[in-house]
């Protein structure tokens, strides 16, 4: 596919602070979730994900392995980069390295983000993608989280929200109780 438009910048680097993604992403994991589909696509040698995702919506994604490109089809975004947060409008694609964590912030329509990736064997198992292409965390990626995983979301929105009104309980937590709490 071939774009009319290039971003007004060759590589979005990494995310400025992956602890602060990573810090934001447990806030998410407290509210309602969007509805976003993810779709996969697979052409000899090339491996594409899609996210189409609601107006208005806050993500993150997950921190990769390999470089790859991204294409933003339609829509705009915020999106955190080395060079500080930037709002991107498609059409537009850009490469990104190996190590890249971002967080984003979709604007009043919905945006068509793709992620492209080589895959030389045109595998097509999409866990066996994810365990390639991204650092799994704990908790599983957003399409592909198990029931066990779930629970593990669960259980560390709960103790975010221990910690975040500890001085509003009498209650403290032990580390006996966070071990409870992880281990259900």
């Amino acid at each position: 596919m071939q774009l009319a438009t290039q971003c007004n910048f060759e590589i979005i680097g990494q995310a400025t602070d992956k602890d602060k993604v990573r810090a934001l992403e447990l806030k998410l994991f407290g509210m309602p979730q969007a509805n976003i589909v993810t779709t996969h696509t697979f052409l000899p040698g090339v491996y594409e994900r899609k996210i189409v995702a609601p107006p208005w919506t806050v993500l993150t994604g997950a921190e990769h392995k390999v470089p790859y490109t991204v294409r933003l089809e339609s829509g705009t975004i915020a999106v955190t980069t080395d060079e500080g947060v930037k709002v991107l409008t498609g059409p537009c694609e850009f490469k990104a390295p190996a190590g890249t964590q971002r967080a984003g912030r979709v604007f009043e329509e919905e945006v068509v983000w793709v992620d492209v990736y080589e895959n030389p064997d045109d595998c097509q198992d999409v866990n066996e993608l994810e365990n390639r292409l991204y650092v799994v965390p704990e908790y599983g990626l957003a399409d592909n989280r198990t029931d066990e995983q779930k629970v593990i979301i669960e259980a560390m929105v709960y103790l975010d929200r221990l910690k975040t009104n500890q001085s509003q309980m009498t209650y403290q937590y032990t580390p006996v109780t966070v071990r409870y709490l992880t281990a259900i």
